[in-house]
């Protein structure tokens, strides 16, 4: 085996990870927004980040083994502008695939859970339920994009304007 094979391998094994986080993310969360019990919608969103912690990895594996592909088949760094522009564009929706997923979807995760644990109190706020629709609903949205730029991604792989 030469090292473009161990590194498409590498690629398709990331390819992999993220994947199933864009199955399990969305099946996840529409378990936390059926729940009705506080506690459940707790775990629920304990298990969303649990899950979502194999984000970093993925993207991790996905780069590593991007760069030995482009290694593998010579493509330079300017070639990303050039002749591989193709490539270039799927790197740049792959960089706002990881921002959506490490840093934006994640501060929504987290200001769920203090709004959880506000609801979960004696005297919850009555906006309580407001803040957590909005969040729902932006959740929604990171889902919707990065199943977009992923789609966009792979239509670019496939047929490479």
């Amino acid at each position: 085996m030469d090292w473009i094979h161990v590194s498409l391998l590498f690629h398709l094994i990331g390819v992999g990870m993220i994947f199933t986080l864009l199955f399990a993310g969305p099946i996840i969360e529409a378990n936390f927004r059926w729940e009705n019990d506080i506690r459940m919608k707790q775990h629920a969103a304990k298990i969303l980040r649990s899950v979502g912690l194999l984000s970093p990895f993925g993207a991790l594996v996905l780069i590593l083994s991007g760069i030995g592909n482009m290694i593998s088949l010579h493509i330079t760094f300017g070639d990303l502008f050039g002749s591989a522009a193709w490539l270039g564009l799927k790197l740049l929706f792959f960089i706002v695939l990881l921002g959506i997923g490490m840093v934006l979807s994640p501060k929504t995760a987290r200001q769920r859970a203090m709004i959880l644990d506000q609801m979960n109190q004696i005297n919850p706020p009555e906006d309580a339920g407001q803040k957590m629709d909005s969040l729902n609903s932006k959740q929604t949205l990171f889902f919707l994009a990065n199943w977009i730029l992923v789609i966009v991604i792979v239509l670019l792989t496939l047929f490479r304007p």
